[in-house]
């Protein structure tokens, strides 16, 4: 028995001392072992994984441009910018190494691990209560791992944002300047680090100037506290300054220099702006992304984060004047995100972590000086002796003993559905093949939607696409082109079809995937369209 113990008082000992790392170990473990399991499937969720693994491909084989000439139709052809280059450039020892698209899935699985390690290193890096918790809830949210699993940037984006996001909390603009730099370069939403910057940069200016109070009671205490306040609120408004012009100088010099400038400065202002913020989905059909996500359905899909979202809500209230200036600022930016992702429910992949985020912190601010041991002391003696204390408090564990357990399972087939239900590996090569081996180079395929360009650009880039990576591109280049276009792949158009095909687009292949039943008819019913191969996944015809 006393040996027993002794091992077990030495297992705990070597548990505390070593509890550290073993914490990163745990996160990375699981996070991989998740992604690792969404990911074990010949399918992409979203078809731009396609164009990821292909651009990935272009800079491992030396072929860098800073044009783009496969969509000559939308302003891509004259405003581009590889907004993701170093997140590509990234990528090259995974395409290298094996398949390209295999290869993108392990990347997958490895950048989202390290964005939960980031995670849970930002959480440790304020010494905050529940980090390992915390992060292991991020992981269970079915909406933000489903985003986070479509294999494109937006997890090293997360990653990136919350170093960023820690470097200006320790008040160090010069290697802030250096990220902010970096973000440009890696993803096209840097704007959300510089935003970050500058709203803490006001929160502390604030906190400090109404905040924080430290005059004492006696009047050489006063003054003391007085002076050591103007000098400090003078040297902190300084540093809140330079915060704050570092991401911007970061950010400008970023996009300065840079191999895409200056046309990377309009489509900047395209993808933000105009896809982003004003998006043009009730003119026509864009991305499911970017249709707004309804409240209700919001809440109920991520029910693990607004548990503890509404609790810290109304602790933050009640104890506002303990809230630190890092608390304050992660509420703004939940609320920010939260606005978004009611707008385009692709920014869901920022409200879940920035919410998990503002919890963690605002409840560790609001309980500073809690004494949990008292506390439980204290409600047993009052409540545990009588019997329906106990029944209402095994009740409420029983309750969330069932619930987290089945909203999790819940959430993780929901996800392995929606993953599965997406474009599987080597869709349209064998049509691809056959354009490649039946046409020159620089031949215009006329294709059924825009979400097939991403996979037909992988298998065959020398050809010449209508619309791609976002129908928006095509619709502010030219809003008659994209409605000809539009209708004919729908099978709506009334006048003269070949006249789009070969008068307007200059096509020489029209592809009509299985699923377009209505264009096939418009096609294959006009003589001057003859069907040269009909492929597994598609029928392709060539133009007189």
């Amino acid at each position: 028995m006393n040996q027993s113990r002794t091992s077990a008082a030495r297992l705990v000992a070597w548990y505390r001392l070593h509890r550290g790392w073993l914490g990163y170990l745990g996160i990375f473990s699981l996070a991989f072992l998740l992604f690792a399991y969404s990911q074990y499937q010949p399918i992409f969720a979203d078809p731009d994984s396609f164009y990821h693994a292909k651009a990935a491909v272009l800079l491992r084989d030396g072929r860098f441009t800073t044009t783009f000439a496969a969509l000559p139709f939308t302003t891509l052809a004259h405003s581009y910018a590889d907004q993701h280059f170093l997140y590509h450039l990234l990528l090259v020892p995974f395409v290298s190494v094996i398949d390209p698209l295999i290869g993108l899935k392990l990347a997958t699985v490895v950048l989202g691990s390290l964005m939960a390690l980031i995670f849970y290193w930002f959480l440790r890096r304020w010494n905050v209560r529940w980090a390992f918790v915390t992060t292991i809830l991020l992981l269970l949210v079915n909406p933000f791992m489903f985003r986070m699993n479509l294999a494109k940037a937006s997890s090293l984006s997360i990653a990136l944002l919350l170093i960023g996001l820690a470097t200006a909390f320790s008040y160090r603009p010069k290697l802030l300047a250096v990220i902010a730099f970096a973000y440009v370069w890696f993803y096209g939403g840097f704007s959300l680090l510089l935003l970050s910057v500058l709203v803490f940069a006001v929160i502390s200016a604030l906190h400090r100037r109404y905040l924080r109070r430290e005059d004492g009671n006696t009047f050489l205490q006063r003054v003391r506290a007085l002076l050591g306040r103007a000098f400090r609120h003078g040297r902190v408004r300084q540093l809140n300054f330079q915060l704050a012009a570092a991401a911007v100088i970061g950010t400008i010099v970023g996009l300065i220099v840079n191999p895409f400038f200056p046309s990377n400065i309009r489509f900047y202002f395209d993808q933000a702006v105009r896809i982003g913020l004003v998006n043009y989905q009730k003119a026509i059909g864009v991305g499911g992304e970017w249709y707004p996500y309804k409240f209700i359905e919001l809440v109920a899909n991520t029910v693990i984060v607004a548990i503890p979202l509404v609790v810290a809500l109304v602790l933050f209230i009640l104890y506002f004047r303990k809230q630190s200036s890092r608390s304050m600022t992660l509420f703004v930016l939940w609320l920010f995100f939260f606005v978004l992702t009611l707008k385009s429910r692709r920014y869901i992949e920022y409200e879940v972590p920035f919410g998990l985020l503002f919890s963690a912190f605002s409840l560790n601010d609001s309980l500073q000086g809690f004494h949990w041991r008292q506390f439980w002391r204290e409600t047993r003696q009052k409540y545990f002796r009588r019997w329906a204390g106990v029944a209402g408090a095994a009740a409420i564990a029983t309750y969330a003993a069932i619930l987290l357990p089945t909203v999790v399972i819940r959430d993780f087939i929901s996800q392995r559905h929606d993953l599965a239900n997406g474009f599987r590996l080597g869709l349209f090569e064998q049509e691809s093949r056959w354009i490649v081996d039946h046409g020159n180079p620089g031949a215009v395929v006329f294709h059924s939607d825009w979400d097939e360009f991403p996979i037909l650009y992988y298998y065959n880039s020398s050809s010449r696409y209508i619309a791609g990576l976002d129908p928006t591109f095509l619709y502010l280049e030219n809003k008659d082109r994209y409605w000809q276009w539009a209708n004919v792949t729908m099978g709506r158009e009334t006048g003269d079809v070949y006249q789009i095909v070969r008068g307007t687009f200059n096509a020489d292949f029209v592809l009509v995937e299985r699923d377009h039943t209505a264009m096939d008819s418009l096609i294959k019913n006009d003589e001057r369209f003859t069907l040269a191969f009909d492929g597994p996944d598609a029928k392709i015809y060539t133009v007189q």
